[in-house]
């Protein structure tokens, strides 16, 4: 089986943080003006939208595209970028009971492990869909792996 790597690049995923981002602050900045006109409600909207806003920059930035982020499939296993922290897990074929693709507005691949856990590949960490569709072709036949010959 030749080694195939299947990027992260939530591009589309980046832009809504990004607008999310950019309307909480406008909502916290609003809300901070409204805060030395008296209103006591004003303070604590300011505060929550631009903790918002905040929390949607860092998330961004999380999800940057990097150097070795995202799903590689090989004769060994799975390994697995995790999203936010950025930390990989190698999942030998032996391990995996069952690919499905779950989720109908918001569609992932659902990887269930042998002992009960399950592992999430949501369409939105990638690119496209054609990567994401060849990504499950490539989990449910993997050439050469343990799961090909059952």
């Amino acid at each position: 089986m030749t080694p195939r790597f299947f990027p992260y690049r939530p591009s589309r995923l980046r832009a809504l943080l990004a607008v999310f981002a950019v309307v909480s602050a406008a909502v916290g900045a609003a809300a901070l003006m409204r805060a030395g006109s008296g209103r006591p409600t004003a303070s604590a909207r300011a505060v929550a939208g631009l903790g918002l806003s905040g929390a949607f920059v860092w998330l961004a930035w999380r999800l940057r595209p990097r150097e070795g982020f995202g799903v590689r499939v090989d004769l060994a296993g799975v390994e697995l970028s995790r999203a936010l922290d950025g930390r990989t897990e190698l999942v030998p074929w032996p391990r995996i009971k069952a690919v499905e693709q779950a989720g109908r507005w918001a569609p992932r691949w659902v990887l269930t492990l042998t002992d009960g856990t399950r592992r999430e590949l949501p369409r939105a960490l990638f690119s496209d869909p054609p990567v994401f569709a060849d990504l499950g072709r490539v989990l449910n036949r993997p050439e050469g792996s343990f799961r090909a010959d059952a």
